[in-house]
């Protein structure tokens, strides 16, 4: 079926008929007002593609896990290539750093393959932020996407590069059909989508400062986007739509963090905020702490850029995948961001 024919086939279905595709595409190039790099925008994903699939952070512990998604894969219509580090433990980690490094580098050279997906976070993609050939990436622009941990090497690509780079599912992750669609409209369909909460995850919306902003997306785990403040990899944020998310963290670690956020002039210079998923953020002991809203109030009520949370994404079953350097406008009295340019090129 033509590539054309298969977008109107599916523009008018429902979530549980989506089916992934991939794009066709040239090479393009966009210049950004805010960053000196030319933003280039991957190719996307045909049916039959090759995925390769690599642990660049913490070790692969349960290999039902590389079985549930390589059997999503090809149910979607994809081929895939397993990783090594898929297999190697070293420590917490899925093999060295060096070969970690290398078979991110070896996925990106080897011209048969058109996207990467990452298997899972934990940690370890800071340690190979140095080793990554950036060049390389330049001139073999295809899609990356995993979240949590992953946020430091999808945002250190964007950072070093100017490629687009996906904040989606994992391959540890559940991919449901809510899931699969957005990485559909993300990395196949190329055209500009808005990301809405479903039906049945409305009660955590909540309008912080309301609004409408427009800017490049940035972000991901609170904690990892914390860490990258202060080296060559910490994100460009004059102008960027921020989207943070976190788990497991106590109230009065995400308190420190924003502070640390505030302190470095951060808030003073992004357009707009939206929080994800922040599960498992409750305090141990209530009766000696601010909640996690007491403390996201305390920041963003009656800031001067529009914040809103409680968006499906992090740590959480279903998952927008949010392209990080397209431009966006966040709208936080209804609660959607709309990606204002094509996400991959077709």
């Amino acid at each position: 079926m033509q590539r054309r024919k298969f977008i109107q086939n599916v523009a008018g279905i429902g979530l549980a008929s989506v089916v992934l595709p991939s794009f066709q595409s040239a090479d393009t190039l966009q210049q950004t007002s805010t960053n000196a790099l030319s933003k280039i925008i991957p190719k996307g994903l045909l049916k039959g593609d090759l995925i390769g699939i690599t642990g660049p952070a913490g070790a692969i512990y349960e290999e039902e896990y590389i079985t549930r998604i390589t059997e999503r894969l090809t149910e979607l219509g994809f081929k895939f290539i397993l990783g090594k580090t898929l297999y190697e433990r070293h420590g917490y980690l899925a093999g060295t750093d060096e070969m970690r490094a290398q078979e991110l580098m070896d996925f990106y050279k080897d011209e048969t393959i058109k996207g990467i997906l990452t298997m899972r976070g934990g940690w370890g993609c800071a340690r190979i932020l140095d080793l990554i050939d950036y060049d390389v990436i330049v001139v073999n622009p295809k899609i990356l996407m995993g979240f949590s941990d992953i946020t430091s090497l999808v945002n250190a690509v964007y950072k070093k590069t100017g490629v687009i780079t996906y904040h989606g599912p994992c391959g540890y992750s559940t991919w449901t059909e809510f899931s699969t669609n957005y990485v559909t409209l993300a990395l196949a369909s190329g055209a500009p989508f808005t990301m809405k909460n479903p039906s049945d995850y409305l009660e955590g919306l909540k309008t912080l400062t309301a609004g409408k902003a427009e800017g490049d997306l940035v972000g991901g785990n609170l904690t990892v986007i914390v860490s990258m403040i202060g080296t060559p990899y910490e994100p460009d944020w004059q102008d960027k739509i921020l989207f943070l998310e976190e788990t497991n963290e106590e109230p009065y670690r995400i308190d420190r963090m924003f502070w640390q956020m505030k302190q470095a002039g951060i808030f003073n210079k992004i357009k707009g905020l939206v929080f994800g998923s922040f599960n498992k953020c409750e305090p141990e002991e209530p009766e000696k702490s601010f909640t996690l809203q007491q403390v996201l109030d305390q920041h963003f009520l009656g800031q001067k850029f529009p914040v809103y949370q409680g968006a499906t994404f992090g740590h959480m079953s279903p998952k927008f995948t949010l392209p990080i350097g397209v431009r966006a406008e966040l709208d936080a009295d209804k609660f959607t961001i709309r990606t204002l340019e094509k996400s991959v090129t077709i």
